[in-house]
């Protein structure tokens, strides 16, 4: 890659949405900078995009340590325009020991370093810093269920640090890293002003295909490997969200907020109204008669006046209003989700 190009930094390159982020990069003409912590993630993003990595319009980087700004030294360089921070030190399944140590801790220092870095390694040619926060970061689940409650742009998980360290229930404490993580950026841009801008993407549940091969879905760690629970299941799972984005529309718009100049400074929900019912009927509507029988019925039709009887809603309508991308329907996530699942079967079935 010339030193004169631009190019565009993606953090967690290789995961379920960092993949697809890259994807659209590339689709788009842009120059990517992947960056990943392991030889194993490098492998991943060559295996996937190997024409384009040939081609020098792709090129890898490594991070050691997310929470140190010097880690970034080597990945960001006068040719990096923007970043597109979707790494976490802190994956939710982390064994805890410690909330402050283990979780707390590096979120937040994983969410600043990145801001640290950009400041002190890039060129004046850099503008933008997208930071792949979370609904976790929104959701009050003190209020419980909230049937009625829209949740918008303007929410926020009220959750305190010291709670936070005191909290017992590991789920409640990754939540509230997210939070803290992200409130932790807008006050770091606050105190530093710094010369490039910051915008927060909180994406809902994430589903969709992957592009990374999966080869038996009792490795798939991706939020999307929720929808499996439809298949051969007696009766639908409870509903205990309410908010979803396709990964390939998550991408887009993190594309679109390195781009869009009044996303500038601004934080945003992508999500879409969810719940199970819906997406059984878009299962067995969308899927081979043989695999519709292997989905419960549950009530047909009934899914979201029932789930907005019960359960918050979700309103992402900003994001794709000032973005300019359209939400896919929730038919087309989840079938093509399913049958990239379903395609795995008989390879397990094999092994």
């Amino acid at each position: 890659m010339p030193s004169s190009a631009s190019s565009i930094l993606v953090t967690g390159a290789n995961g379920y949405l960092g993949l697809h982020i890259v994807d659209q990069l590339l689709k788009q003409g842009n120059n990517v900078c992947a960056a990943v912590r392991s030889q194993k993630a490098a492998e991943t993003i060559r295996q996937n995009f190997r024409e384009q990595t040939d081609a020098h319009q792709l090129r890898i980087g490594f991070i050691d340590d997310l929470t140190k700004p010097e880690s970034f030294s080597n990945v960001l360089d006068d040719t990096v325009t923007a970043l597109i921070h979707v790494a976490s030190p802190c994956p939710m399944g982390k064994d805890i020991k410690d909330n402050e140590r283990d979780m707390l801790g590096p979120a937040i220092s994983g969410a600043t370093a990145v801001l640290e870095a950009a400041e002190s390694y890039t060129s004046a040619r850099f503008q933008r810093v997208v930071q792949i926060s979370s609904f976790s970061a929104m959701i009050d689940t003190s209020q419980g269920s909230r049937p009625g409650y829209v949740y918008t742009e303007a929410d926020w998980n009220p959750v305190k640090y010291e709670e936070a360290v005191a909290e017992k229930d590991s789920i409640a404490v990754y939540l509230a890293s997210k939070a803290l993580a992200e409130k932790a950026v807008w006050k770091w841009v606050g105190d530093h002003k710094p010369r490039f801008d910051v915008v927060s993407l909180c994406p809902s549940m994430i589903f969709g295909p992957q592009i990374d091969r999966i080869e038996a879905m009792a490795t798939l760690h991706s939020t999307a490997s929720l929808l499996w629970q439809l298949v051969d299941s007696q009766s639908l799972p409870p509903l205990d969200f309410a908010g979803v984005i396709d990964v390939r529309d998550a991408a887009i718009m993190a594309v679109a907020a390195v781009k869009k100049p009044e996303a500038s400074n601004k934080r945003f929900l992508l999500a879409q109204h969810f719940d199970w019912q819906s997406a059984a009927d878009a299962a067995r509507n969308g899927l081979s008669q043989d695999v519709a029988s292997r989905i419960p019925i549950g009530r047909p039709g009934s899914g979201k006046n029932e789930a907005l009887s019960s359960l918050y809603t979700v309103d992402g309508s900003h994001a794709s209003d000032v973005l300019g991308v359209s939400y896919r329907a929730l038919d087309k996530t989840v079938v093509d989700t399913l049958k990239q699942f379903l395609d795995v079967e008989p390879r397990e079935k094999n092994s």
